[in-house]
């Protein structure tokens, strides 16, 4: 995988054009930052859902809720110490993407300091399941794992940073959860998707 710096993404016209089969179906899905975090609204309910539902699981299995106000160093520093380890977690949150695109991939990387998000694109096709697979990656890696291991151990000093870390990248990925939808709901078995310029698009791979 090539990782390529692009810096400041201010118009789509700066992102690579995929070459596409002409069979090629573009998806049903928003085509500007602003649209897509509008879009992606929509699954910050069903995020919170799961994270209650780990939580009940949590204070079962301990009989006690295990985040506290009174932890550590008091819960707005815990609150700041997260926010901090959440920001040192971008970067490697869209190499998770990147290396998953493949060894031969040509990937970029963008920064969009008006909407305060990073994001890669390549043109390289992938299989569906390797692109669901690519979606989720960082954020089970980086929001649902940590959750999971925040509800299993008992309370410490680290319990609040651990779960306000782990909350905040589940909800940081909500952008990718759309891209999991769009694909299930869009892409038939055994298709490809490839991006190309802001859009995805899905295709019969006939090799």
């Amino acid at each position: 995988m090539k990782l390529i710096y692009k810096g400041n993404y201010k118009s789509e016209d700066q992102l690579p054009k995929g070459i596409l089969p002409e069979n090629a179906v573009k998806f049903e899905e928003p085509d500007t930052p602003e649209s897509i975090i509008k879009a992606a609204t929509v699954y910050m309910l069903p995020v919170f859902v799961l994270v209650a539902a780990v939580m009940a699981g949590s204070y079962l299995m301990h009989g006690t809720l295990n985040v506290r106000p009174e932890g550590g160093f008091g819960f707005f520093a815990d609150l700041i110490i997260a926010l901090l380890l959440v920001l040192l977690t971008l970067f490697p949150h869209e190499m998770l993407h990147a290396v998953c695109f493949g060894r031969d991939a040509e990937v970029e990387l963008y920064v969009s300091f008006k909407n305060a998000m990073m994001f890669v694109v390549s043109t390289q096709p992938v299989k569906k399941g390797r692109f669901i697979f690519l979606s989720l990656l960082p954020n089970l890696v980086f929001g649902w794992l940590p959750l999971l291991v925040w509800a299993v151990l008992p309370y410490s000093r680290y319990s609040n940073i651990l779960f306000l870390f782990s909350m905040l990248s589940t909800t940081l990925g909500l952008g990718d959860y759309l891209n999991v939808a769009n694909a299930i709901r869009q892409m038939p078995k055994g298709s490809m998707q490839q991006l190309s310029g802001m859009n995805s698009y899905w295709f019969k791979d006939h090799h």
